[in-house]
């Protein structure tokens, strides 16, 4: 095995972000890295000899170690393949896989972060990639996928791309995350309810608990204004307790967006009132991710951010816990409106499509789907938790890895579950502590999200005119940021949305109502 080509990381590697794992966890009692039965083996159609997959997948965070890699030896073995993975930083990972797919021939297989997006849908359209529908008839893992998903990604009928399986609740910005010490301080209670929380960012902007006049209250960030309008994101826990849909509902067959309802004023108006009072970060408007949301609670200055479960993680608590001891954070698993507004955003269930290119010969399309199927097995649950018995870990138990602080340090360096390409369906996927108290209550909050969802109607549709008018919302946004920062008048904001909803909001809500109308 040539090793040494295995993993070409393209550009030095991303910051750290606390992301969703690829694999998942699980309640196995198994030791990770067993031998894999024959059921659980890659099949082949070349009487045993290893298939040769190169892949191409989205890096958030190090690399895997590129040299002598235990844990991928250890999954070629298992899998019968010979598995060369290009890993691309997240912030590069849009030209290079333009350039991939361009090459036509360069991998075997490509993730296609956007989903099932009008990039997507116009490569299949070309004959870019092959249609997949016949070779998935034989997976045993891949088939648990959700109708729900399956329906969401399929072009014309047929799957065109195999879905990373996520769990249809918990993700992105699901629940607001608190500083439980502070709020102890002050005798506060974690917030329930839009008033409790606005009353504990307001307690916070008067004590000032991060000393020196660096606190802030609640660290959110700005929207890009392309694919949604308003002043910030990071902000959709309170967007659902005040009553406002999942950007779109259907109301009597009739489409209705998210700012065109009353609801979406009473928030844009409690924004208002919040950045008066000086309970938003300043630096709101011009922080672009939320990560750099999350990075200011994470250093210890902010009292609040939104997130999901996957933030309660040791790795977390550990970097908060450096420049405050004393620090612990609390998850607000739903936070209500005055009438008693709640929900979650039902999710699509996937991260990412693994399309394989039409120029892969056929008679290797089934060996990539079946390694994808094998990925996705029982056994790899704990080999992406755990890694390899006495070199990762010394057993998993409980969905929970034991091991010593050397195998701790070879897992990090070897990340096993970064070549886990296909995880395993599981609704717990966001939980993903090690530590068996941080992740009962992930999973704990995650049944109650699962409870609360509200879904996007149009969730599995693309507009072409937004696709091709990306700047759609971009006045909208700004005028709305004007009104929240005190700069402008709702009359500003209201001429913007009925210029949409007369302009540009035609062909956008028809383009949409058609394709749900015709799945329907």
């Amino acid at each position: 095995m040539n090793f040494t080509r295995k993993l070409v990381p393209l550009m030095a590697s991303a910051a750290l972000m606390a992301t969703a794992l690829a694999g998942c966890s699980g309640n196995n009692n198994s030791a990770a890295g067993s031998t894999a039965s024959p059921e659980g083996s890659a099949q082949t159609e070349t009487g045993g000899k290893p298939a040769s997959i190169k892949a191409m997948t989205i890096l958030f965070g190090n690399p895997p170690e590129t040299g002598s890699n235990k844990a991928l030896e250890d999954l070629e073995k298992r899998g019968n393949v010979d598995l060369d993975v290009t890993f691309v930083p997240s912030e590069a990972y849009t030209d290079k896989l333009s350039v991939a797919v361009s090459a036509g021939d360069s991998y075997d297989l490509l993730l296609m972060d956007g989903g099932k997006d009008d990039k997507f849908n116009n490569l299949v359209k070309m004959g870019a990639f092959h249609d997949l529908t016949p070779y998935l008839e034989k997976t045993e893992n891949i088939s648990q996928i959700d109708d729900v998903v399956w329906d969401g990604i399929r072009i014309d009928g047929k799957v065109y791309g195999v879905p990373r399986p996520r769990g249809l609740y918990g993700g992105g910005e699901a629940n607001v995350l608190i500083r439980k010490d502070w709020l102890d301080k002050y005798n506060l209670a974690v917030p329930k309810t839009v008033d409790e929380l606005t009353n504990a960012l307001a307690v916070f902007k008067e004590n000032d608990p991060a000393g020196g006049g660096k606190t802030i209250p609640f660290t959110i960030y700005g929207s890009d204004g392309v694919n949604s309008p308003g002043p910030f994101s990071g902000v959709l826990p309170i967007q659902f307790a005040f009553g406002i849909p999942n950007v779109w509902k259907l109301d009597g067959g009739n489409a209705v967006r998210d700012f065109q309802t009353s609801e979406y004023k009473a928030f844009l108006e409690w924004l208002r009132d919040s950045w008066s009072k000086g309970l938003i970060d300043k630096d709101a408007p011009v922080l672009k991710n939320q990560g750099q949301a999350r990075s200011k609670f994470l250093a210890g200055t902010a009292g609040a951010f939104v997130g999901n479960v996957s933030d309660l993680g040791e790795a977390n608590v550990e970097k908060l816990k450096q420049t405050d001891p004393n620090a612990e954070i609390a998850i607000v698993d739903v936070l209500e409106g005055a009438g008693g507004q709640k929900g979650a955003a039902v999710l699509g269930g996937y991260y990412g499509l693994w399309a394989i290119p039409s120029s892969v010969p056929e008679n290797k399309v089934q060996q990539i789907v079946d390694f994808l199927d094998f990925t996705a097995s029982e056994e790899n649950i704990a080999f992406s938790k755990a890694g390899v018995t006495g070199i990762h870990s010394s057993d998993f138990k409980d969905g929970v890895a034991v091991q010593t602080e050397e195998q701790q340090k070879q897992y990090d360096l070897d990340k096993p579950s970064q070549f886990i390409l296909e995880n395993r369906v599981d609704p717990y996927v966001y939980a993903s502590s090690k530590v068996p108290e941080i992740l009962t209550q992930q999973k704990a909050t995650l049944d109650i999200i699962s409870k609360i969802g509200i879904e996007n109607p149009f969730l599995s549709y693309n507009s072409q005119f937004a696709s091709k008018n990306p700047d759609s919302y971009k006045k909208m946004s700004a005028v709305m940021t004007k009104y929240v920062l005190g700069e402008g008048t709702w009359d500003d904001v209201q001429k913007e949305i009925d210029t949409w909803t007369t302009g540009a909001g035609v062909q956008i809500t028809k383009e949409l109502l058609d394709q749900y109308n015709a799945a329907h």
